[in-house]
């Protein structure tokens, strides 16, 4: 069965056009089957013309899900020019974000290119197996890593970045390294946003208390070292 057949209800005509842009452009000489999937995405495998290993996200426009994003696109400050350049928009707005952490030195993914709906970015593997998802992984130093995870959130903060869904499902472990993926619900950190920059470092909290370490910060000296107006 082809990967056309086996993902249709990914691959839809506006789809086809903007892959068929990036493999002109050499950023896509072969794609493989589906790493990654979630309920507006799927990353799939794929090679470039210098046989470069290539994740490539792919935001898909035949989903009920995104029709539910208006409250989250105003705190974008983006508004809806309809359905389909919304969901571009959305990736667009990810692909900027992806572009800036990469840029102030945070461990994620190198991204590429973008177009429409697809977002071409580094392969976080090697020879087209994935680096593991830090949820399904406890072969890392938790100091190590929750010092470096805690530095990367506080970096982007000052940068005025928040990761919007940062947890152990969207951290990789890549070269026994903390890399940060999936910047599709990032915002500008502002006091109408602080409640998601709580969210993420909660979540790192109680992940790695789960895990048995014992030196946690507190969210509200996190919080301080971003930004003392924020507290």
């Amino acid at each position: 069965m082809s990967i056309l057949k086996t993902y249709a209800h990914v691959f839809d005509q506006d789809t086809f056009k903007n892959l068929a842009k990036l493999e002109s452009s050499g950023l896509i000489k072969q794609m493989f089957g589906a790493i990654g999937s979630g309920k507006e995405s799927y990353v799939f495998y794929a090679v470039d013309d210098h046989r470069r290993e290539v994740a490539v996200k792919i935001h898909r426009h035949n989903i009920d899900s995104f029709r539910k994003i208006p409250a989250y696109l105003r705190l974008r400050g983006t508004k809806s020019g309809g359905f389909l350049k919304t969901i571009d928009d959305w990736t667009r707005y990810e692909f900027k974000f992806m572009v800036k952490a990469f840029k102030i030195g945070v461990n994620s993914a190198e991204p590429y290119r973008n177009y429409g709906n697809i977002i071409t970015m580094q392969f976080l593997g090697t020879e087209g197996k994935s680096a593991r998802l830090a949820v399904n992984d406890t072969d890392f130093d938790t100091a190590e890593w929750y010092s470096k995870i805690i530095d990367a959130i506080i970096n982007m903060g000052k940068s005025r970045m928040i990761h919007g869904d940062l947890s152990p499902y969207n951290i990789m472990n890549f070269n026994r390294k903390p890399f940060l993926i999936d910047f599709s619900q990032a915002l500008s950190l502002s006091a109408s946003t602080l409640n998601f920059l709580v969210r993420d470092i909660n979540n790192i909290n109680t992940w790695f208390t789960r895990l048995g370490y014992k030196d946690i910060v507190k969210t509200e000296e996190i919080i301080r070292k971003i930004d003392e107006s924020l507290v």
